[in-house]
C-alpha cells in the first residue's frame, strides 16, 4: 500500500478499485452504476462511508483534501460529492463554490457534512449550492436517505442504522 500525505493510503490507491486505472496498465472497464465521491480529510470516515456505499451498490471515491476532490470530482465525473467543511486545501465551502463554478461539476448534488455547530452554515451551504446538510456524527441511514434522490433512487437500501 503506498502512503500518501500525514500517513493516509495514496489517492491512486484508494481510487485503484473504483475504476481508476495505476500508471501503465490498460483503461479499466467503467463501473456501472453510480460513483459518490467522498471528501473528507479523515481516511476512517471516507473509508466508512465508501463501506456503506459499495453495500448499497454504489462505487466509492476518496479524496482527502479540497485540491484532491476537485481533481477527482473532474476526471471522475461522480454522480453525488459528499463534502466535510473543515479539511486542507481550502475547505469544504471553498470546494463546493469551485465545483459549482466549473462546467465540468456544476450539475453535481454535493452533501455537505461537518462537525462544526455553528447555526448559519446550513444556510452557507445552500446558498453555495448544496443539496444536503448533515452533521457529524453522520448517521448512515439518514445520509443514505438524503443521497438516494440524488442518485434516482426512490429508498436507500435496508443497513442497519449507525452513526459515525
Amino acid at each position: 500500500m503506498e502512503q500518501g500525505p500525514r500517513g493516509r493510503p495514496s489517492l491512486k490507491y484508494e481510487l485503484a478499485g473504483a475504476g481508476a486505472r495505476p500508471p501503465g496498465h490498460a483503461q479499466a472497464a467503467e463501473p456501472a452504476g453510480p460513483r459518490v465521491l467522498v471528501v473528507d480529510d479523515d481516511p476512517d470516515m471516507t473509508r466508512l462511508i465508501g463501506a456503506m456505499l459499495a453495500k448499497s451498490g454504489v462505487t466509492p471515491l476518496a479524496a482527502y483534501d479540497a485540491l484532491q476532490g476537485m481533481l477527482v470530482a473532474q476526471r471522475e465525473h461522480p454522480s453525488v460529492i459528499i463534502v466535510d467543511l473543515h479539511m486542507p486545501a481550502g475547505g469544504g465551502l471553498k470546494l463546493l463554490e469551485k465545483l459549482k463554478a466549473s462546467a465540468k461539476t456544476a450539475d453535481v448534488p454535493v452533501v455537505v457534512v461537518t462537525a462544526d455547530a455553528a447555526a448559519d452554515l446550513p444556510r452557507q451551504a445552500e446558498a453555495l449550492g448544496a443539496r444536503g446538510f448533515l452533521r457529524k456524527p453522520i448517521d448512515l441511514t439518514r445520509l443514505q436517505e438524503v443521497i438516494a434522490p440524488l442518485l434516482g433512487r426512490t429508498s436507500p437500501p435496508d443497513l442497519p442504522p449507525t452513526a459515525v
